[in-house]
Parts: C-alpha cells; sequence; structure tokens
C-alpha cells in the first residue's frame, strides 16, 4: 500500500482558524473597517478619550488581531469582562490600560496587580477586599455605580454607605467612575435621561476623578452622556448604534459557506428535522455547510435569507447542527454546484438584518461566531 502523502496532511490545525481548504465555511474580518469605525467614533466623541470595548474575543472577531490594529491606531485604553480576558490582553499590549469591567473575583487581587490590570469595583464586598490587598500594594481602581441597569455596580444604599465613610473612599486610589446605559439603544427613552441625570449627581461627588457613561449608542446621544472616556463596543465591529438611523459605520465581517450537496424534492416530501417544511411544488434544495454548531442560529429556521450570486435564497426547515437547507430553485445548475460560495454575512446581509430576522441583538450573532470557520484577516 502507497504512503500516505497528502498535502493536506501536512497543513497545520490551528485552534483558531481552519485551513481553507478543509473548512466547509469562511470568516472574513475586514481590520482596515476596524480601524475606520475606530476613527469614525473618536470624531463622533470630541475631546473624550475612546476606549475600545474588546470582551468576548472582541465580539467575536478576534481579540489579538483586533487590539493590535486598534492600538497602532491611538487606542490605549481598553475595557474586557473577565480578568483572563484582561491577562491574554496584557500579553499581547503591555503598555494598554486595561480595565475589567466584572469587578474583582475572591482570589484574583494579586492577578490584578502582576498584570497592571484596573478592576471595575461594584460592591462594597469588593472595595473592602481591594482595599485590604492594597494596603500592601497602592494600585489603581475604578467605581461602578448602577443608575438604573441593576447588573453590576454599587446600587444606591450600597453608595450610600460608601459616601459616609470618608476613610473608605481615601484609601482607593480612583481612576474611572463609571455607569452604564441600559436603553441607549432606544430612540427617545426617557430612562437615558434619568440615567443621566443620576450619573451626574454621581460626579459631582468625585470632581478629581474621570468619569466614563456612554457605550457604542451612547455616543450618540450627544456630548452630554460623553463623560471623559467612551466605551464604544458593538460599533467597531460594524453594527448599527442608532437602530432608528442607518448604520454610520463600516461593515467588518462576511461570512460564506459552501454548498455540500444539491437534490430534487417533489410535492408530499419534507424538509430537516420535525418536517417543519413541506414541499409543496417540485424544489431544489441545496445543503450548506454551516449550522448552529458555527453560531447560525437556529431560529433562523424557516425563515432566514441567504444569497447567491445576488440572488435572495430562503432557509427551508430548521437549522440543524452542521448544515442548512436552502431553496435554490430560481438559480440555473450552473450556479449552484457543489462546493459554489453562498453568502451568509455580506454585502446584501448584514448582521444586523440577520439579528432581525432570528429575533436577536447583533451581539448575539457576533459572539456566537464559531471556530470551525476557515478565518481571514484583512490587513492583519
Amino acid at each position: 500500500m502507497p504512503a500516505y502523502n497528502s498535502e493536506l496532511s501536512q497543513i497545520p490545525m490551528s485552534n483558531y482558524s481552519i485551513h481553507k481548504n478543509l473548512s466547509g465555511a469562511e470568516l472574513t474580518i475586514d481590520l482596515n473597517a476596524v480601524e475606520a469605525n475606530y476613527s469614525i467614533l473618536c470624531s463622533k466623541a470630541q475631546k473624550a478619550r475612546v476606549a475600545a470595548v474588546v470582551k468576548a474575543d472582541a465580539y467575536g472577531t478576534g481579540m489579538s488581531q483586533v487590539a493590535r490594529v486598534l492600538s497602532l491606531a491611538g487606542c490605549k485604553t481598553f475595557f474586557v469582562a473577565h480578568i483572563s480576558e484582561g491577562v491574554k490582553l496584557r500579553n499581547l499590549l503591555p503598555d494598554a490600560e486595561i480595565h475589567i469591567l466584572n469587578g474583582l473575583l475572591i482570589g484574583t487581587e494579586e492577578a490584578y496587580t502582576v498584570n497592571n490590570l484596573i478592576p471595575v469595583l461594584g460592591s462594597i464586598d469588593e472595595i473592602d477586599r481591594w482595599i485590604t490587598f492594597s494596603n500592601k500594594a497602592t494600585h489603581l481602581c475604578d467605581l461602578h455605580i448602577d443608575t438604573g441597569m441593576l447588573r453590576l455596580g454599587l446600587p444606591p444604599y450600597e453608595f450610600k454607605i460608601l459616601l459616609r465613610d470618608s476613610a473608605r473612599l481615601s484609601r482607593l486610589k480612583l481612576n474611572l467612575v463609571i455607569s452604564h446605559l441600559a436603553s441607549a439603544d432606544i430612540q427617545n427613552s426617557p430612562q437615558n435621561i434619568k440615567q443621566l441625570e443620576a450619573f451626574r449627581t454621581v460626579r459631582q461627588l468625585f470632581p478629581e476623578g474621570s468619569s466614563s457613561l456612554a457605550n457604542s449608542a451612547g455616543i450618540f446621544l450627544g456630548p452630554e452622556f460623553f463623560g471623559d472616556v467612551v466605551r464604544p463596543g458593538i460599533a467597531l465591529y460594524g453594527c448599527n448604534p442608532t437602530p432608528w438611523l442607518s448604520n454610520p459605520m463600516h461593515s467588518v465581517i462576511n461570512l460564506k459557506a459552501k454548498i455540500i450537496q444539491c437534490r430534487n424534492a417533489s410535492p408530499g416530501e419534507t424538509v430537516s428535522y420535525g418536517a417543519t417544511y413541506p414541499i409543496t411544488k417540485p424544489t431544489t434544495v441545496a445543503t450548506v455547510s454551516v449550522g448552529y454548531a458555527d453560531g447560525y442560529l437556529r431560529s433562523l429556521s424557516n425563515k432566514g435569507l441567504t444569497n447567491i450570486n445576488g440572488i435572495q435564497i430562503p432557509i427551508i426547515g430548521r437549522v440543524t447542527m452542521d448544515t442548512i437547507m436552502v431553496d435554490v430553485s430560481d438559480l440555473p445548475e450552473s450556479r449552484r454546484k457543489p462546493g459554489d460560495w453562498v453568502e451568509l454575512i455580506g454585502d446584501t446581509i448584514s448582521v444586523d438584518a440577520l439579528a432581525d430576522a432570528a429575533g436577536t441583538i447583533p451581539h448575539e450573532i457576533l459572539t456566537n461566531l464559531g471556530n470551525r470557520y476557515h478565518r481571514e484577516y484583512l490587513n492583519d
């Protein structure tokens, strides 16, 4: 038997990106567009410093690549959710200012100081543990005040306790006082003004510290929401921070998958699990190499749209773990062969549009992007 000598056997398998020849789908991330979006936000934010939120692997686009490009573009301040993300980012950017939004988990104090990370403290318990540890090493921290999100941050009753304890306050080396807008992406929401007024009151109590309130959508509410530092996330990755207006950001990702096979179906047959799509006329069904294991949401069953050569192609039947089925009856056979590409996100289908079809938000679409894609980075 001849020795197995396929070139594919020599292809290194990355934990992050499957080799192009071995993958059924391809995800392209345009780092030029990320940089352009950062520039748009810097212009919009006026004198406020723009800090990049790169948590959840830069919203699924790749923190290593995105953070490096943003740093080269002049971004010096970054926010992540978990300390593990902060440690990874510190290894990438030795001189960056890195803030950890999810606060001070028990037992992580030393990791903050060793890696020069800034905890965002959001409770009396976290503050007291940080003060106890900081007796050994003075280190910067942020203070998160909850003004209406009810997720993280000091609630009003704990904030009052803190204000009455000047000794406790004096032992904090504050960098930022922050809060988070709950409804910035809802046009004319009264909650935005309510939170702004609450944050202004908080801000007056810390005249020497810097402040941060606006997220991506908050930047477009106006300069009164900016504070000293704004914290865009989703807008950096090309999604619309102003759903009531046309998208001011540049598209960042393109996702396409290959047709595996095509078959002819007759009336009376059904497509995929649960037989939820009955065939009512002669139909050509293409099976495409993407599924919910790749982050293509099951909620797109029977209602998502794809695109082949400029023609919208509907998903029929349920999205399965590894595949979707689409109706390609309107395409000539020459344009629907095995190996041909089907656009899932791109020029004709935005992340926002896909999220609307799935009944979710673009954040969920991006952060669910799986690890079975071949990834291409433009301007890496």
